[in-house]
């Protein structure tokens, strides 16, 4: 087969749907000889693209077609047109909770993250939550089969955006365990806190600065009890772009007086992940909502002790490797860092526990899933 790949809205390589993009796409090509693969995408994004495989074709289109609106309206007026030019056979839509088409004409198949816009009040803007919550739903169901990473969003695809059951698969993500392990090259831990400036022992969450989803207020003011109760002596590093609400931390952070203690070094590259993950003492993860969690996955990988949130595919990805507590109470996310910190038979049972899970859900594993459900489209009506 030929398929098609819509690889709009993948972020430039900064956000979880474009690991998963970058890490099933580039899979598929390598694994999968027998289909051709054409990714299309704008041309901010085309040199990332063209970095998941040597092998995948790249279609480039104009930048004006990824600004959310423009692009919202090239999938639905432009892609199957593109589609039939291009002879594709199927369409693979991996970031499908952010575009979609009305109708392809061939077979399709669409990955969905997460319904967070159901659980996270004020996520978005009036405009942004019309098209997610009334339009979306309705795309998703004339999708030939769909991908949920999570039985969390299996559930809301099935009760809420009414996709048949019968149609569903849960496909959970991944971690690059070459990369992500408590063995570390030579010097790797050293360049890295020279680059981002972390000197002495650190707490650690990634998650792009986005208030009130990623919850950074409740942790900053659980980070803040732990220095006055127990006269912490490590920071805590919060690794991630800005993002909307990101004002909001700035000003706690202010309000704490916990400047010196925080540090912020921005969206992380790449190369440098594995060390910050494998330095810090504890991996805390207070989102409200996800559909499925890659960093808690990663920092398991690495060997850090994790607490994480006990609230939707959270628990899913963390089972019995860390320590859950709820994300609306301060006292318990400090209760819970605290725990890590003072416990250290506790500490190593979960490391581990974290290192055996994180075998479990890997990128080559979701990518042979992918590619089975990829190969059954062929036999779908209108092949």
């Amino acid at each position: 087969m030929r398929i098609g790949i819509s690889a709009f809205a993948g972020d430039g390589g900064k956000s979880g749907i474009s690991q998963y993009m970058a890490n099933i796409v580039g899979r598929l090509v390598e694994t999968a000889p027998r289909h051709q693969f054409i990714a299309f995408v704008g041309a901010a994004d085309a040199d990332w693209v063209r970095s998941w495989h040597p092998g995948l074709d790249v279609v480039v289109f104009p930048n004006w077609t990824a600004h959310p609106i423009a692009s919202i309206g090239w999938h639905l007026l432009r892609l199957q047109p593109t589609l039939r030019k291009h002879g594709c056979d199927a369409v693979f839509m991996p970031a499908a909770n952010r575009r979609l088409a009305w109708s392809y004409g061939v077979p399709s198949l669409g990955t969905v993250h997460d319904f967070s816009q159901l659980h996270v009040p004020q996520k978005y803007d009036a405009l942004r939550m019309a098209y997610i919550m009334r339009v979306l739903p309705a795309m998703m169901r004339r999708l030939t089969s769909v991908i949920a990473v999570s039985e969390s969003t299996r559930r809301d695809l099935e009760s809420f955006a009414r996709v048949p059951p019968e149609r569903v698969r849960v496909i959970h993500n991944g971690a690059d365990l070459t990369r992500f392990t408590p063995a570390l090259p030579d010097g790797a831990s050293a360049a890295m806190r020279a680059a981002l400036g972390i000197d002495g022992p650190y707490l650690l969450y990634t998650a792009r600065l986005e208030h009130p989803g990623k919850n950074h207020v409740r942790l900053l003011q659980a980070f803040a009890e732990l220095r006055r109760s127990q006269a912490l002596p490590h920071r805590l590093v919060l690794a991630g772009g800005r993002w909307s609400g990101a004002e909001a931390i700035d000003a706690k952070v202010a309000e704490l007086d916990l400047g010196e203690a925080v540090i912020f070094p921005g969206f992380v590259p790449d190369a440098l992940l594995p060390a910050l993950y494998a330095g810090a003492e504890v991996f805390v993860f207070p989102s409200l909502f996800e559909g499925f969690g890659i960093p808690v996955l990663e920092a398991m990988a690495a060997g850090t002790p994790v607490c994480a949130a006990d609230t939707s595919s959270i628990p899913e990805v963390v089972g019995d490797a860390g320590l859950l507590f709820d994300p609306a109470d301060p006292a318990a996310i400090a209760a819970a860092m605290a725990r890590l910190l003072e416990d250290r038979d506790l500490r190593q049972q979960l490391i581990e526990r974290g290192l055996a899970r994180a075998q479990q859900f890997t990128w080559d594993r979701a990518a042979a899933a992918v590619l089975k459900a990829l190969d059954a489209l062929a036999a779908q009506p209108g092949r």
